[in-house]
């Protein structure tokens, strides 16, 4: 009997054991079978944002443009770039005017002609001061934030008047300026008294509508609502009136403009305004449920030596409030290509 109940007892221990063994394995298996799914998700995810970067790329490559933005064309069709252009309003658009569109799965991407933003490197054209002044920055301030901003960006250390060079940085412990344009426009951030004139909140409405181009026109057919009331000088209930207009039509001349707005601008001339998104564009590329998105300026290059287009800044930010919501239904169809078989 004794020996009987010695030998239930291992048994039951040995049990109780492999019991444990068990469920063990069963944790361990389960924690790598949900890793290999995460994995699995995130390289899923990575693989949509790099497909519908590639489409979109592919399609600002062999697609025309009309003066708003990408004509899309089920059935492509090519000529020689010096012939007469191609007639027909095509299948379809993408707006070149930071219009959100559904990419693949649950990725959405931007255009942005930079032609219809502000140039950081050029602080003291009159369109940089006016969108200073829309934010709330007095004029001795904009007169002060200029300078420093030139001496920021320009090739020598020479103090200029109401500007800051290296040693006004070391003496608040700050990175010195690197004398040279700015490669994206947060750098604007790292002059000095900048983020005392322009808030959190107010930075997140200004950085969309600045670029690092440098200005060779006005596109008043790709601008967001907010540089356009600042280059004419109007409240955004006058401005939303030419917004409204280009839906419908090219803003083409500056009587147009003077005849949706009431108003006549003397800093801009007649050939300055632009009919056409020009060739440095801002792509944007996020998801609701990440809160980052990657923005990237490229340049197209029809006939480039090795691609049509060309990558000339890349970084990830967080997403500003203007982009964290669902965005409407396209005003246009896209295309198919952004849709999964």
């Amino acid at each position: 009997m004794k020996a009987g109940g010695f030998i239930l007892v291992a048994t039951l221990w040995v049990l109780a054991g492999l019991a444990l063994l068990a469920a063990y394995v069963d944790s361990v298996v389960s924690a790598n079978v949900e890793q290999a799914i995460r994995i699995k998700d995130g390289i899923d995810e990575d693989l949509d944002r790099r497909s519908t970067e590639a489409t979109l790329l592919y399609l600002l490559a062999t697609n025309r443009t009309n003066y708003r933005g990408l004509l899309l064309e089920q059935e492509q069709r090519f000529t020689d770039p010096f012939d007469e252009p191609l007639s027909g309003g095509g299948d379809g658009e993408l707006w070149a005017n930071g219009e959100a569109y559904q990419g693949l799965g649950e990725w959405r991407f931007s255009l942005q002609d930079e032609f219809g933003l502000v140039s950081v490197n050029e602080p003291q054209t009159w369109l940089f001061r006016a969108l200073l002044k829309r934010f709330g920055v007095e004029a001795p301030d904009r007169v002060r934030l200029v300078a420093r901003i030139l001496d920021y960006i320009d090739v020598n250390h020479l103090l200029t008047l109401n500007g800051a060079e290296q040693w006004d940085y070391r003496r608040r412990r700050l990175p010195p300026p690197p004398n040279w344009i700015m490669a994206t426009p947060a750098e604007i951030r790292r002059v000095i008294g900048f983020d005392a004139l322009i808030d959190p909140q107010q930075w997140r409405s200004l950085k969309p509508l600045l670029t690092v181009r440098p200005p060779a026109g006005y596109n008043f057919n790709t601008m967001p609502l907010e540089v356009a009331a600042a280059a004419l000088e109007v409240d955004d209930k006058v401005a939303v009136r030419l917004v409204q207009a280009r839906q419908d039509g090219p803003v083409t001349h500056l009587g147009r403009i003077s005849e949706l707005t009431g108003t006549v601008t003397s800093n801009i001339d007649v050939d300055e305004v632009l009919l056409s998104p020009s060739r440095f564009l801002r792509l944007a590329f996020w998801r609701l449920d990440r809160g980052r998105r990657l923005v990237m300026g490229i340049e197209m290059t029809p006939f480039g030596e090795y691609a049509p287009w060309r990558k000339d800044y890349q970084y990830w930010e967080r997403i500003s409030e203007h982009a964290e919501h669902d965005p409407t239904t396209p005003a246009r169809p896209t295309t198919p290509l952004f849709q999964e078989s």
